[in-house]
């Protein structure tokens, strides 16, 4: 699950264009252009998953073109072309297929197979492009999607489709452990379901891309307010919009339950705040209640269960380990 990344900043201005230029030709085959006497100042990162491409990138105004010689390449690669944020935005436009402008929350879609181009327009605007292989993508569609460049309407599948592209190319750890080849397979469920899945297609998508994406939604947003005391499984459902029991049957896919979940998540919050030696004026019942534990003797009984010592163990173990460090450090010297 390969990361490649492009920061013009680390180059001097006079430099800029050139390794900016050198940069798309190797990884799109895309020609760059910049107003004349401005260097570009462009902040790209790019995810390559089994059969799908994520680019998400920042940049000055400018102009990325793919010329008639650079469909020799082969790719004919359909692409979800999305602003997902920002304060400027652009232009995308193909031959016989029209032109779309998309400002914040927008997007179009793009065929590789074409020549096109995208003109940014603003101080800084935000891009992601998403490739999907037409071999895989297009079989699950209802018709073929070369007719038109059309705006691409905002929708959960395709909320849920941005947030996962901009996290994998974020660079963080959280994604690095999962199977590439199943993260490909929801991203294609998600634009399948965008822009129109046949009816098995649909429900195998449902059931697998986005049934996924809403769990990873749920989580982040448990993960979130998982100190407050007042968050209820019913609630959570009401906020992504589903069903109690779908939120359920979402758990017991994973093999546990909300009110599980909920627990593990706020024991690891106190023992964060426990061992934490900011904290270490904080009184247990405090870090107790702010954890989102409502009960002082369940959350001793819990913490117990779950950690196999007591939380004022836990909070002496951290403190006597700090100690020792520090003794360590100030046991080390130079001798002659």
């Amino acid at each position: 699950m390969a990361l490649i990344s492009f920061a013009s900043r680390e180059y001097s201005e006079r430099e800029r264009l050139d390794a900016a230029r050198d940069f798309y030709a190797a990884v799109a085959n895309v020609e760059l252009t910049v107003p004349r006497g401005h260097s570009p100042e462009i902040e790209a990162r790019i995810r390559l998953l089994p059969g799908v491409s994520i680019a998400s990138v920042e940049c000055s105004p400018l102009v990325a073109q793919r010329e008639l010689a650079s469909l020799a390449d082969g790719n004919d690669d359909i692409s979800l072309l999305l602003n997902p944020a920002g304060q400027g935005g652009w232009t995308s436009s193909q031959p016989r297929l029209g032109e779309a402008t998309c400002r914040a929350g927008e997007g179009c879609l793009g065929f590789n197979e074409l020549p096109g181009r995208v003109a940014f327009h603003g101080t800084r605007s935000r891009f992601l492009s998403i490739g999907f292989s037409r071999s895989a993508l297009s079989p699950l569609l209802n018709e073929d999607m070369r007719p038109a460049v059309n705006k691409v309407f905002r929708s959960e599948p395709l909320e849920h489709l941005a947030n996962l592209a901009l996290e994998l190319t974020a660079g963080g750890a959280a994604r690095q452990v999962q199977d590439s080849v199943v993260l490909a397979e929801q991203m294609t469920d998600l634009a399948a379901l965008c822009l129109g899945a046949q009816p098995d297609a649909a429900h195998q998508a449902r059931g697998r891309g986005l049934r996924e994406a809403r769990l990873r939604a749920i989580k982040a947003d448990m993960f979130a307010h998982a100190g407050r005391g007042d968050l209820t499984l019913t609630a959570v459902a009401k906020r992504h919009g589903v069903s109690p029991g779908y939120l359920r049957a979402l758990f017991r896919h994973e093999h546990t339950t909300f009110t599980d979940y909920l627990l593990a998540l706020r024991l690891q919050l106190a023992w964060r705040r426990l061992t934490d030696p900011r904290c270490a004026q904080r009184a247990v019942s405090e870090i107790a209640f702010s954890s989102g534990f409502n009960n002082l003797s369940w959350f001793y009984r819990a913490f117990k269960q779950h950690f196999g010592m007591t939380p004022t163990e836990a909070r002496a173990e951290a403190g006597a380990c700090a100690v020792g460090y520090r003794h360590e450090d100030e046991g080390v010297g130079v001798t002659m």
